[in-house]
């Protein structure tokens, strides 16, 4: 199982970039999550949540020991695209960088107006692909609280975004001097 360990390293990265939101703390809170996972690896009973019992580390490291230190930045998209395999050598139009960088934005300010849990569910499903299952493993909640959470999360997004949306498209209004 210690061979498995790097395979998850980018997504515990990119969770744990997630939860602080600062490149420098997310590297402290993986390297520190892997190393306890290495210490402990005789512990995990079910080699087939690995993925799951590694977000669990984090987050209760992150609840622990790293929330005092929070700061608050965000890694832009291109250096997102380039910690992903996937976009490796690809050329990228600079107006659609923009544009999606912009959308990305929105996103994250609405998601950012969640709730701690809600944030934590919603980005687990969408961004890691976690079932329920894994969801309420990693952060230790029933199934039914995290499809609740989920659900909460999904329509206070929908709001956000339609707000968003709403505003953007109203006119300038010129300003009238008496």
């Amino acid at each position: 199982m210690h061979d498995q360990l790097p395979d998850h390293l980018l997504s515990v990265y990119r969770f744990a970039m997630h939860l602080c939101g600062d490149q420098h703390l997310a590297e402290d809170l993986t390297q520190e999550a892997m190393l306890r996972a290495l210490r402990n690896l005789d512990s995990l009973k079910d080699p087939q949540a690995l993925k799951t019992w590694l977000f669990r580390i984090v987050k209760n490291l992150w609840t622990d020991d790293f929330r005092a230190k929070q700061h608050q930045t965000t890694c832009s998209l291109n250096e997102a695209f380039s910690l992903n395999k996937d976009f490796e050598g690809k050329e990228f139009d600079p107006r659609e960088i923009a544009e999606k960088t912009e959308q990305v934005s929105k996103t994250l300010v609405a998601m950012q107006s969640l709730p701690d849990r809600q944030k934590e569910v919603l980005h687990l499903i969408a961004c890691q692909q976690f079932s329920i299952n894994e969801v309420a493993g990693v952060l230790g909640i029933s199934q039914e609280a995290v499809r609740s959470s989920l659900s909460l999360a999904r329509s206070q997004m929908r709001k956000e975004v339609y707000r968003q949306a709403c505003t953007s498209q109203l006119p300038n209004k010129p300003s009238s001097k008496d």
